[in-house]
């Protein structure tokens, strides 16, 4: 399995709790909770400045792992998550060699 490229996580990136909790009342009015998850999972959404060359990094590595899990050391917490890529990484160019990238992965 291949490891996230260690760019630098940006203020704004982010990690949110999915899970799929279904409340409904019985005619009672009694509140039943139903879930098919076995455990909530992650969504994270990371945020990079990129020069031409870690961005041509990333998409490289997203063009070569983006059906595969991928490791990912989320800066967080230090710990490592097994992830897919929710969607290609979405790049803005912001002049002097630069762009920012946001790429959403989501908790194997």
């Amino acid at each position: 399995m291949a490891a996230y490229p260690s760019l630098a996580q940006w203020t704004g990136s982010k990690d949110e709790w999915t899970d799929d909790i279904v409340l409904d009342r019985a005619v009672s009015g009694g509140v039943k909770a139903r879930a098919f998850f076995t455990a909530k999972k992650r969504r994270f959404t990371l945020k990079h400045r990129l020069t031409a060359a870690d961005r041509t990094t990333l998409e490289t590595f997203y063009n070569a792992n983006r059906l595969l899990a991928v490791t990912l050391t989320w800066a967080g917490d230090g710990n490592n998550y097994t992830c897919l890529f929710e969607q290609p990484p979405r790049f803005e160019y912001i002049g002097s060699g630069l762009s920012d990238a946001e790429v959403s992965l989501a908790e194997q």
